[in-house]
């Protein structure tokens, strides 16, 4: 969409009728995600957990009792990287990887639409998802909209329980389907990993979600960093965002935050970054600037930041079900297309 210098707002229809293939926008999904599109648990009422309280809630704390393990008010990645230092094939370790792949395996996606169907239906092909999370929402929402709506690109960076791949032929897909190329079942990918391993070059299908990262975090014009709290015990996973990133090429590429936390302590935590004061900070998803403006947030932000404009809002239809839904989302890709 070509911006008038001379004119003063950028309304819907302008947004809707004519988009651009400018630049990509990239979202990183953390916990935080998952527990704010479920607040009272999934389909069936399972509560998801985070890294800080996943013991109580997968309830492992009979066999780390058994096994003498302190976890009280302690990260779950800690206690994992503890036990599997001592002894990474013990009978404990594969106890807590069956107990953590199977809650997660089992956790179901509503039938109307979610805050997940929302976040995939606003973005477009050239974006891309990036998540942290080993549930299924993500997968299983791309997976019922994929045919209807063409969506963004998924990279999956610490695994996923619906997800598998085939190393020879760097081919990923659902667990259980084989390999178009080779006939095979594909692998499971990997959850577990101990902190002070170097998880994205050691493991082949983790490695090969972080290439795609790269590439598409390199040519990024806006991040939506949403529910993640990059903990110090991923520090790996930071220092590859923040070369991929490198604020220091960029002029007026924009990040936004979406988390519960108080706005100046994001600002210092992301402000690796922050291009100059390009940054914006939401408690709620449907705040921020992709259900907002969906499948055009870089138009409307090199229209806002370059050129100055106002920009209307284009709100997504938070209620409606899902007929409504994509009837409302085929106008925008009619004109996309």
């Amino acid at each position: 969409m070509r911006v008038n210098k001379k004119e003063m707002t950028i309304t819907k229809s302008q947004l809707i009728d004519k988009p651009e293939k400018y630049g990509r926008h990239i979202v990183f999904l953390g916990a935080g995600t998952s527990v704010q599109a479920f607040p009272d648990g999934d389909a069936n009422g399972r509560i998801l957990p985070t890294m800080d309280n996943l013991v109580e809630i997968l309830d492992l704390k009979t066999v780390l009792d058994q096994c003498g393990v302190e976890y009280k008010g302690r990260n779950f990645e800690v206690i994992y990287s503890e036990i599997n230092k001592k002894n990474p094939h013990s009978a404990l370790i594969k106890k807590i990887n069956e107990i953590v792949y199977t809650y997660f395996s089992n956790l179901k996606l509503p039938e109307q639409p979610t805050l997940y169907d929302h976040l995939l239906l606003s973005l477009r092909p050239k974006d891309l998802v990036a998540s942290f999370n080993w549930d299924p929402f993500l997968h299983d929402a791309w997976e019922r909209n994929e045919h209807i709506v063409p969506l963004p690109q998924i990279a999956y960076l610490h695994g996923n329980v619906r997800v598998g791949y085939c190393l020879e032929h760097r081919i990923k897909g659902k667990n259980d389907e084989l390999c178009p190329e080779c006939n095979r079942v594909l692998t499971p990918s990997q959850l577990l990993y101990p902190v002070t391993m170097k998880r994205y070059n050691d493991d082949a299908f983790i490695k090969n979600e972080w290439e795609l990262l790269k590439l598409y975090l390199s040519k990024a014009f806006t991040l939506t960093i949403f529910g993640y709290s990059a903990p110090s015990t991923d520090e790996e996973a930071i220092e590859l965002m923040k070369s991929a990133w490198n604020k220091n090429n960029r002029l007026i590429e924009r990040i936004e935050i979406i988390d519960k936390k108080d706005e100046t302590i994001l600002q210092k935590q992301w402000n690796p970054f922050i291009v100059r004061t390009y940054f914006d900070c939401h408690k709620d998803f449907y705040q921020s600037r992709i259900p907002n403006l969906p499948r055009r947030t870089c138009e409307a932000l090199l229209a806002s930041t370059r050129y100055g404009q106002f920009v209307e809002n284009n709100l997504l239809p938070i209620n409606a079900n899902f007929d409504e839904l994509i009837s409302w989302i085929q106008q925008l890709v009619k004109a996309e297309q």
